[in-house]
């Protein structure tokens, strides 16, 4: 079902500016395709059944509003459970103020170098799940995502994790 041509022109206008992030040609690949899947489906507007109880207008904007901070009496929901720490400070994985993962099983990378570097694993990987969660409904702020994820971090198992 092609789109109205309001949704298209709302769409492209926002998607105007937007350039994804530079990385390996298999990250290229990945944040192209999911670029087209956005276009086709069009960013969410309230007249949109799964969104019209919602703002959508505000999750597309260019300015990223600022996440609340902890408040101190809340009750911690993982004091029992023996976990690693991993840290972020302003969206950004701090090695130094987490848990050491030497010998833990774990790697953590942040997803702007894996996405810049040929990894082998990473390509055949990222978006995957995103592609496969289309059917059924539309989800394209997943994609957007996908197309233009730069920040976070790509945890990888490497072998059986006790903590």
């Amino acid at each position: 079902m092609a789109l109205p041509q309001a949704k298209l022109d709302a769409t492209e206008a926002r998607l105007a500016g937007v350039r994804a992030p530079a990385g390996a040609a298999w990250a290229e690949t990945a944040r192209a395709r999911a670029l087209t899947r956005v276009r086709s489906m069009g960013l969410p507007a309230r007249r949109d059944e799964y969104w019209k109880y919602t703002r959508p207008d505000t999750l597309v904007t260019p300015d990223t509003p600022e996440a609340a901070l902890p408040v101190d009496d809340e009750i911690p929901l993982f004091d029992d459970v023996d976990g690693l720490r991993l840290v972020f400070v302003d969206g950004v994985f701090d090695a130094d103020a987490s848990d050491p993962l030497k010998g833990v099983g774990l790697t953590v990378e942040r997803l702007a170098d894996v996405t810049r570097n040929d990894i082998h694993w990473a390509g055949t990987l990222y978006g995957a799940l995103e592609t496969r969660g289309q059917s059924h409904i539309e989800r394209p702020l997943a994609a957007l995502n996908t197309a233009l994820a730069d920040h976070g971090v790509v945890i990888r198992a490497t072998a059986k994790v006790e903590r």
